[in-house]
């Protein structure tokens, strides 16, 4: 077990596990997917989302169809190839 502390996000989201605590309290509890779903609760706290998180959340506010939660830079183009592709 490894235990790692950071307020990087593209850092956090590599681990299988992520516990946010906010003032000492327990505020988030889950998968990097789980817990970056939530990005007005980390915004809350100070905190934000990976990058690729951030730019697939966006294109969801605007209205783009794009499946699932991304946390790393892969998913994110696949959630953007995938995308684009139903629209061909």
């Amino acid at each position: 077990t490894v235990v790692m502390i950071t307020h990087y996000m593209e850092e956090a989201a590599i681990a299988d596990r992520i516990i946010v605590l906010d003032d000492g309290s327990l505020l988030l509890d889950g998968t990097p997917e789980q817990v970056f779903s939530k990005e007005d609760v980390l915004r809350s706290c100070g905190l934000s989302v990976p990058q690729c998180t951030e730019l697939t959340n966006r294109l969801k506010k605007d209205g783009y169809k794009i499946i699932g939660d991304t946390v790393s830079i892969e998913q994110c183009a696949d959630a953007i190839y995938k995308m684009i592709a139903e629209d061909m």
